[in-house]
């Protein structure tokens, strides 16, 4: 079973104890049964008077003293021994699974980006939320199973003992109940499989509503369709594949629940009509038949647990051998000095049936020191380059250069410590993750007095007052952070499209040429043609080629002399 080989490979000598202690748990609660009955069985001494088997114990009267004593010894045997197991194949159960989560957070990132993006969140999310918590709950149970198994194997020794006619008519009935009981086991395992598929497009349908409130609040129609033929279809695909599932397993629970039962009446009424069996011994297993089913039922408790823990490390697997690690240098080396970054016939295709967008080949230069835009129609591939300038996708075929310095898997993570990148999916982290000095948090908040969101949000020991902001203020201070970042390219994917007309000015007439200033290499992608006269050098594309370079005239237009009341 991989799901246990989980924890043995945690902590080996760990589980070994655990699993012996829950054997001589299992063993022991065994013992309890024959005790008991040879404890009624046996006779008194006749010349042993009753009150010598007799002792007093707080207050009360205890017959047979020495069996008593023997049961709760026996008892508190039991109790130390399965709890021990029981803490320590717990504790190694979360430790394994905690391991897992990080495990998971560790591929994902060294990933490459374009793996991330064709999983996608919702996999990712209901992977490390739902699947790690189901694999807890099955991984927990084993302890128990364990004793239970044992304690049916010793009961069922103590049958044999008893009378191996009754033994083999027993284990008879439970190998043809195991039989029995995988067959609406397997459908209800199909049926969680199911349930779990559907899992991920219930995700992603939450995840619409939470995030297209807005939208779907502006159309009634679209509101109650996506309600109903997103939202709703989704629930209603988990919860009838849940709700069968559970049916399956629930009756396939009780009927081997019963099963004990059934082999208790036929012993009872029908085994003693055809084979000699004394009374002592038919009360005994008897005893033992009914002692068994509680751990029967345990076991078929554990079981649709541990069918749906197995499913889902089955999927954190899956998930996680979608996840390649990227082919890079985790070391970070200084580069070479160079003084622009060039393209040298770069191309890059979706590896994507349903995508079979390809870009280039491409050849360009982006130098320190310079202003380029990147503009072209929607699907023209922008966003695209903007991706391989940041170095989060890498070329097909081709070499991306810095300076003279060839990047390759070498040289990957090394080369993106120079850069800054405003993504149009970007992300805005509660801090600021960098190491902050009390200086730090002085031009921390001079950037957002500059930038006019200083009474919107503070820094304080490096963490923002609040990310309550509009989608503009959001880009301002992520702004504030690329430049704390201070590095030599920075990337800026449409950032001027949520701003007002104000901040576009200051965005294209101060903010963009203090960078230049600072020899940064600066890249933007753009729609804002009135602005095209600020750039260096303007890239056209078209379906994924570069098409032309314009140069605009060096001269600029009055509002840029204004630069210096820069935000630097």
């Amino acid at each position: 079973m991989k799901l246990f080989a989980l924890f043995t490979n945690k902590a080996p000598t760990k589980v070994f104890l655990s699993m012996l202690l829950g054997i001589v748990a299992g063993i022991s609660y065994a013992l309890l049964i024959p005790v008991v009955l040879i404890s009624i069985g046996s006779r008194i001494d006749q010349n042993a008077s009753a009150s010598e088997m007799t002792r007093t114990f707080l207050g009360f009267e205890v017959s047979n003293y020495k069996f008593a004593l023997l049961f709760v010894s026996i008892c508190i045997f039991i109790l130390i021994c399965r709890s021990i197991s029981h803490v320590l194949l717990t504790r190694v159960a979360l430790d394994a699974t905690t391991e897992l989560r990080i495990k998971t957070y560790r591929r994902i990132m060294n990933a490459p980006i374009a793996e991330l993006e064709k999983t996608g969140p919702s996999k990712l999310l209901v992977a490390i939320t739902g699947d790690v918590a189901r694999i807890v709950v099955g991984a927990t149970l084993v302890p128990n199973t364990v004793v239970n198994v044992v304690t049916i194997t010793g009961m069922l020794g103590y049958l044999f003992l008893l009378s191996p006619d009754i033994f083999w008519f027993t284990a008879g009935a439970i190998v043809f109940g195991v039989i029995t009981y995988q067959i609406p086991m397997f459908i209800g395992r199909r049926y969680f499989q199911k349930g779990r598929t559907k899992w991920d497009a219930l995700q992603e349908a939450i995840r619409g509503l939470i995030h297209g409130t807005k939208e779907l609040k502006l159309s009634k129609v679209k509101r109650d369709r996506y309600f109903s033929e997103v939202l709703l279809a989704s629930e209603y695909e988990v919860l009838h594949n849940s709700k069968t599932g559970n049916t399956v397993v629930s009756a396939a629970a009780n009927y081997g629940d019963l099963l004990s039962f059934f082999v208790v009446g036929v012993v009872a009424y029908i085994f003693v009509s055809y084979h000699a069996i004394s009374t002592e011994a038919l009360v005994g297993a008897i005893m033992s038949l009914l002692y068994i089913t509680g751990p029967v039922a345990g076991i078929l408790f554990a079981l649709p647990n541990m069918s749906n823990a197995k499913v889902s490390f089955r999927n954190m697997n899956r998930v996680l051998d979608e996840l390649s690690k990227e082919n890079a240098n985790e070391e970070i080396k200084p580069l070479p000095e160079w003084d622009s970054v060039k393209f040298s016939q770069v191309h890059y295709r979706y590896d994507d049936s349903e995508n079979s967008f390809e870009l280039g080949p491409i050849d360009l230069e982006v130098p320190k020191g310079q202003i380029t835009f990147i503009v072209g129609g929607n699907g023209s591939g922008k966003s695209t380059l903007c991706k391989l300038m940041a170095l989060h996708y890498t070329p097909m075929t081709g070499e991306i250069y810095f300076g003279n310095l060839k990047i390759d898997h070498e040289w990957l993570n090394s080369g993106r410590q120079y850069i800054s990148a405003i993504l149009s999916d970007y992300y805005l982290f509660d801090r600021l993750l960098g190491s902050l000095t009390e200086v730090d948090e002085k031009l921390v908040n001079r950037y957002l007095t500059k930038l006019e969101i200083q009474r919107k949000v503070t820094v304080t020991d490096g963490k923002f007052s609040t990310l309550a902001l509009s989608d503009g203020q959001k880009k301002r201070l992520a702004l504030v952070v690329a430049f704390l970042e201070d590095r030599d390219i920075y990337l800026f994917d449409e950032w001027a499209a949520d701003q007002d007309p104000v901040f576009k000015e200051v965005f294209y007439y101060n903010i963009v040429p203090e960078l230049k200033a600072r020899n940064k290499a600066v890249v933007v992608i753009t729609h804002d043609d009135r602005y095209f006269h600020v750039a260096d050098q303007v890239l056209f594309m078209e379906e994924g080629k570069l098409i032309r370079t314009e140069r605009p005239s060096l001269e600029l237009k009055e509002p840029l002399v204004k630069a210096a009341d820069s935000v630097a």
